[in-house]
């Protein structure tokens, strides 16, 4: 999948946020922004970092 699949995909979910059925939803464009800008893997952000990225469901 390149970034203008990615985006595409994205721009589906308003605010950038792509949720499944469950506990949290995970705000995917700015997560894959962080990284991008930052040089880095979701995977090797640590659990504080990922936080900024979730969001738990009321």
């Amino acid at each position: 999948m390149d970034i203008n699949e990615i985006k595409k995909f994205e721009d589906e979910f308003r605010g950038g946020v792509y949720a499944v059925p469950g506990e949290y939803k995970i705000k995917v464009r700015a997560l894959y922004e962080y990284c991008k800008k930052n040089n880095l893997s979701p995977n090797d952000l640590s659990k504080e970092q990922l936080e900024k990225f979730v969001e738990k469901r009321s």
